[in-house]
């Protein structure tokens, strides 16, 4: 990591109280410092970092940058004070990423981004030295940390970008800089914010256009919403998909494994991934894997042994039979897909249930969404369903005259595992749990499989 001295250089920042120590790492969250760590002092909506400089030195950290130095404890040493913390956080990783000759790989798109983040460094591991950036860090903030965390002997970075609002991918890329852009899909996210699938394609798009000229675009083929992209697009693109494009799969099964047939190269790939949703990530991490040299041969050894992220998607044992975890997002296209998983798992169970929480930042048409999910849902004989949020609740209750009486079920969040345990008797049930971030549901999946 970058001497103190130099820290202050980049950042324009003052230094106070310096010694000669050198940080380690940069960090944010003053819960996760250990000696050596450098703290930033951010300040966000809900809380400002400042208030966390006690904290951050009593567990070691040898510095911090802030902005506000009458904040800082006695005991607080290199300080580099900023007008702007965040700008200064962007800066350090800008001028970290400037110096480093690894290959970057930069991954957006409206799902998977983790998930196949994950799948191409575990692709690449035997044959690269490679660094992923860290669970979700896809944001103004956690990009510039997850880059500052690569460290100098990384031959390839894999890196998330991820987006709320119009303009977020062109800022985030621009920091990144990569020579590979990988595009997952298009779908019904964060609608509040950009309110049409074509205007969050466009947006996706923006990686590409960052791109230097002999960069690489990995993008789906199947993809409506990008087509008018691929089209105008003169640099270097390969194209994945079911049916289409440069790398094209077939899925030959998708419980209780996911199994796919490449056509070129002929390859056959068994994953321990679920759905045919994951079989569009699987391509998009062997396209970029082949793009990155790794033989077909090996990725097909090594799509074997990958076990997924947590809390996407993920099959375990509960005390009343089985529970899907899919707590961590969720989005129409999501949610669907993994119902469908739900309907066809070929468990020895009797009652498939479903955990629906609210699927956030759909815009005007959300509650027509969530409606879309429950017919879905009660189509495919999936009961009983317990409604979490406003959204997903409203919407149930509009199919209360025309179900079968325990169909769907209410309950207060606070009692919801105890009303799901209560209503799941014996062991021969497999429950589903989906639901946006915000809403926390992987708490609940805790209390249900311990």
């Amino acid at each position: 990591m970058f001497s103190i001295a130099r820290m202050a250089n980049i950042t324009t920042g003052h230094i106070f109280r310096e010694t000669e120590e050198r940080p380690l790492r940069v960090m944010h969250d003053s819960r996760l410092i250990q000696p050596g760590d450098l703290f930033i002092a951010l300040a966000g909506a809900r809380v400002d970092g400042h208030a966390y400089l006690q904290e951050a030195f009593s567990r070691g950290a040898c510095g911090a940058i802030v902005s506000d130095l009458q904040a800082v404890p006695r005991k607080g040493r290199n300080l580099i004070q900023v007008d702007n913390p965040l700008r200064a956080l962007q800066a350090l990783a800008a001028a970290w990423r400037k110096q480093s000759s690894a290959q970057l790989v930069g991954i957006t798109g409206s799902c998977g981004k983790t998930t196949t983040k994950a799948l191409l460094a575990h692709l690449l591991a035997e044959d690269l030295t490679v660094f992923a950036a860290p669970e979700s860090f896809n944001t103004e903030i956690g990009l510039p940390l997850a880059l500052l965390a690569m460290p100098p002997s990384a031959g390839v970075g894999i890196f998330e970008l991820g987006t709320n609002a119009p303009g977020e991918i062109a800022s985030l890329a621009a920091l990144l800089s990569p020579q590979i852009a990988v595009l997952t899909t298009v779908g019904r996210v964060h609608l509040t914010g950009f309110e049409t699938l074509e205007r969050i394609a466009d947006e996706k798009w923006d990686l590409v256009r960052a791109l230097p000229r002999d960069g690489t675009a990995i993008v789906p083929a199947d993809c409506l919403e990008l087509a008018p992209f691929l089209k105008e697009e003169e640099g270097n693109l390969v194209s994945f998909g079911l049916g289409q494009g440069d790398v094209q799969g077939k899925i030959t099964q998708r419980v209780p494994n996911l199994r796919m047939q490449i056509v070129k190269p002929a390859v056959e790939l068994i994953s321990p991934l679920l759905g045919s949703h994951n079989a569009v990530n699987l391509l998009a991490a062997v396209t970029c894997a082949l793009h990155l040299g790794v033989s077909p041969r090996t990725i097909q050894r090594r799509v074997t042994t990958f076990q997924g992220v947590g809390h996407r998607l993920q099959l375990v044992r509960a005390p009343f039979g089985y529970l899907l975890d899919d707590s961590y997002n969720a989005n129409p296209e999501a949610a669907e897909a993994a119902l469908r998983v739900l309907a066809e798992l070929n468990l020895p169970v009797e009652r498939r249930a479903f955990v629906f929480g609210d699927m956030l930042e759909l815009g005007e048409r959300s509650l027509q969404f969530h409606r879309e999910i429950l017919e879905l849902a009660l189509s495919l004989r999936i009961a009983p369903i317990f409604p979490v949020g406003e959204s997903a609740t409203e919407g149930a209750r509009t199919f209360l005259g025309c179900v079968p009486l325990g169909t769907i079920v209410f309950a207060a969040k606070l009692t919801l595992a105890a009303r799901i345990r209560d209503t799941l008797k014996g062991d021969r049930n497999l429950l589903l749990v989906k639901g946006s971030r915000l809403l926390g549901l992987e708490k609940l999946v805790e209390e249900l499989s311990g």
